[in-house]
Formats: structure tokens, sequence, C-alpha cells
């Protein structure tokens, strides 16, 4: 479908200039040390940054708008491997062709923006292709959100009226919900919310121990028994299916089955967070990776998506008035989430045998084979799913774990951090990995380990 105006002189320009960028990009291959005479820029732009907006930067890292696959250049020409992904957006990785046809068809629309009040029909098409991958839930609508947390936000508003005068919520240990006032307190970590008044009712449960799977879900049934007993009636359990936060945390398919059984016999709503997770299981939706189409209510999703927003079902359909927003998000990202979508559907990136579960499989078992082998006491713990890998580094501190991350971003790999005692090395990965590159980064995390630890 054409969006904005068109003619055969725009198409063959979009064409060109469409061919010339990735060409450009394309130029962007490979780990590079910054120039000497270039090394000063990205210290006076951070320090000016800094003072705009009142606190530093965990890496020395400015981007020229450049890169490839994997790959992003700094200001200073230096090229580093990129695995965090801006905490998950980057799916695709830098300069994917999807992402720069994306931006050069918007560039055709009237305006940048697009809106509830007026709708444009990359709306129209992203919510139909949407709701066309969860056909196996009940899930109906869709409604956009101007970020992650707004998401969530709009699912809690949702839940409430349908549940008022019953507001509580059970989320788990170890949770992260979002930024928003709302979100902060479903979050688990209290740093997070320090200073701040107390306006939502939010209990925390014990999540699935990996160390004790048998036991999980009897564990957390039983917390949530106890607080029924003690408080009365909830409204809805929130669940991050792969908690970020925690250093990807995750359980069974049959632990999530035995825990929202028992919670649809409570007669709660199950709220499911997919702000990280979307796509970057093996399968599109986590949800469905672990068979849970009939329990969910309400699943939010953001990051790889390009946009975020709201699934819910016909039951959590709210009242006018109760959910709007002046945008839907920029015609650039609902474009992109179009083809993104399409892209991941149609090729072969999910099942048992889909590029994601190669990328983790390669992943896993090559820092296991280091953890046996050259950074024994040095590399311990190491899982995840998908494309987000995590793993422990020395005694598993926080200190310990920064000084090796920033090590690595030396050294050409950008990474984060997850999880407190134990605190994780976390990778969101991009799609476009190839072995070759594999074998690279993981060369780089051996040198790092044996440098640091």
């Amino acid at each position: 479908m054409n969006y904005g105006v068109h003619s055969k002189n725009i198409e063959t320009k979009i064409d060109l200039l469409f061919s010339e960028i990735l060409q450009e990009q394309q130029k962007i291959n490979s780990i590079q040390e910054g120039d000497e005479d270039k090394k000063h820029l990205i210290e006076g732009l951070l320090a000016d940054f800094t003072d705009f907006r009142g606190r530093g930067f965990f890496y020395n890292y400015l981007s020229s708008g450049k890169g490839h696959g994997p790959f992003t250049q700094l200001v200073d020409g230096s090229v580093k491997y990129d695995l965090i992904s801006a905490i998950g957006v980057n799916l695709l990785g830098h300069s994917h062709p999807l992402y720069i046809r994306a931006h050069l068809e918007s560039t055709t629309s009237d305006v940048v923006m697009c809106g509830n009040l007026l709708p444009y029909q990359e709306a129209h098409q992203l919510s139909k292709q949407i709701i066309g991958q969860v056909k196996e839930s009940r899930l109906k609508h869709f409604w956009f959100s101007g970020s992650g947390s707004f998401a969530n936000d709009t699912a809690l508003k949702m839940i409430w009226q349908n549940k008022a005068p019953n507001y509580k919520i059970l989320a788990f240990d170890k949770a992260f919900a979002g930024r928003s006032v709302a979100t902060q307190e479903l979050t688990h970590n209290p740093a997070y919310r320090d200073g701040m008044p107390s306006y939502i009712e939010v209990d925390h449960i014990p999540y699935f121990d990996y160390q004790n799977p048998e036991e999980s879900a009897n564990i957390t049934i039983a917390a949530m028994e106890e607080h029924f007993q003690e408080s009365g009636p909830y409204a809805a359990i929130m669940m991050e299916l792969i908690q970020g936060e925690g250093g990807f945390i995750y359980g069974t398919k049959e632990y999530y089955q035995k825990v929202l059984s028992w919670a649809k016999d409570h007669n709660l709503f199950v709220w499911i967070d997919e702000i990280q997770t979307f796509g970057r299981t093996t399968e599109l939706f986590a949800f469905q990776m672990f068979e849970l189409d009939k329990y969910v209510d309400v699943v939010t999703v953001g990051k790889a998506l390009q946009c975020c927003g709201v699934l819910f079902s016909d039951e959590l359909n709210p009242k006018p008035g109760l959910i709007a927003g002046t945008f839907n998000g920029s015609l650039v990202s609902l474009n992109a989430a179009s083809k993104t979508i399409r892209y991941l559907s149609e090729g072969n990136f999910y099942g048992p045998y889909g590029r994601v579960k190669e990328l983790e499989n390669a992943f896993l078992s090559s820092l296991k084979a280091l953890s046996h082998k050259s950074c024994r006491n040095k590399i311990s713990y190491c899982g995840g799913i998908g494309t987000m890998i995590s793993f422990e580094v020395g005694d598993s501190s926080k200190e310990i774990t920064v000084q090796f991350i920033k090590k690595l971003y030396t050294n050409g790999v950008v990474a984060f951090m997850a999880g407190n005692n134990p605190t994780r090395v976390r990778f969101l990965l991009p799609l476009c990995l190839t072995d070759q590159h594999i074998s690279e980064i993981i060369s780089i995390i051996e040198k790092t380990a044996l440098e640091t630890l």
C-alpha cells in the first residue's frame, strides 16, 4: 500500500537513495579503534550533554548515526559490536534495509506524528497485522501507547475499571514494569521509587526458582493463597515471562500454566508484560512459546516492535474516556513496525529450528565451554532464552560485573547488566549476527575475562 504522495519519479528516487544509503552503511563492518584526532569529541560532547540533563552517562558513547548489522560507530570513528540494542529496541540490528525503507517512505507523508483523533493508514495496517498474530488467544483489540510504561499504565487502567473497587495487583519478585508513577510500584526494586509516595496496592510473590523447579509453582501459589486470605480479592496478576531486570529469569510451561490456572480460578485477569520479550523468543510472543494463549487477558508490547501498545480482550474493552493520548507514534515507527512484523512472521526465525533458537544455542554452548576451560572460576552461570542471554563473572557482584562490562566495551562489545545478588552481564542480541560474528564476540569475552578477573 502506498502512503503519502507517490509517483514513478518519487519511487525511482527513493530506490536510488535507499541503495546509496545502504551501500554507505555497509562500510561499517568490523571493530575499529577511534581516530586519534577525534577522541576528544565524545568527551566534550558528553560533558556538555551531562550539563543539559543533569547527570552523566554509563558509557563514553555517542553515536555517529552510522552502523550496519551488529556494528555501531561512535562520533570518534570507533566501531563496536552492539549487543544491548538500546535495551532491546534494535532487534534487526543497525541500518537494516527495512528500517531504511521505512524512513524513506515516511518522508512522502504530510506529518511526522500519527494521532488517535485523526489516524493514518499506517496505524490501521499495523493494528490489523498484530491482532492477526494472536488469533489463538482471546486478544481482540490493540491500543497504541507512547512508551512501554504508558502501555502498562493503560493495561492497569483497563483492569481497574473492570474490577472496581478491587484494585490490588499481584506482581513478582524482581519484576520490572517501567518508570511511570504507576509502573514503578509494580517494579520490585525499591531503589527505583526512592522518595516516592505509594499509590498502588501491590503484593510481590516468589517467582520461578531454577534451583528448585519442582516446587516453584507450589511456592508461588502458596504465597498467592496467603495474600488472598489476608487481603481479600485482587484484580490481576502481572507477569514478565522472562524477567529482564532479574537477569533473564524464566520458568517452565508447566509452572506458568499451573500458576495462571490458579489465577483464573480466583477471577484474576492475567496481564503479561512483553515490552522486552516481543520477537525475542522462539515464537513472536513469549506467551505463545509457553502455550499460554487461553490464559492471557491483556498483553503489552514495545521495544523491538518500534512502537508500543496494548493487546486486550473484549472483556477489558474500556468505557469511552478512560484511555486516549495524542500520539499513536511517528509514521516511520508505525511503518517500520509493520515491516518488522511481516519480516519476522514470514522469515525463518521462530520454532525449534529457527534463527532465534540457533543464536541461543550458539551463545550458551560457547559460554559454557569458556566456563569449563579457559575461564573456569571466572565465568560461572550462563543462561537466558532466545536472543536474551546472561552470564555471571567473578563473584557476581555489581562492582565486578561493572568492571567487566566496562572493559568489554573498551575491547569492542557493548553490553549491560541486570539483577542484584547476583548481578549478571546482559545481552539483547540482534538477529543479524552471523556465526563469524559470534566467534569473534566469544573471543573478546574470553580476552576480557582473562584481563579483568
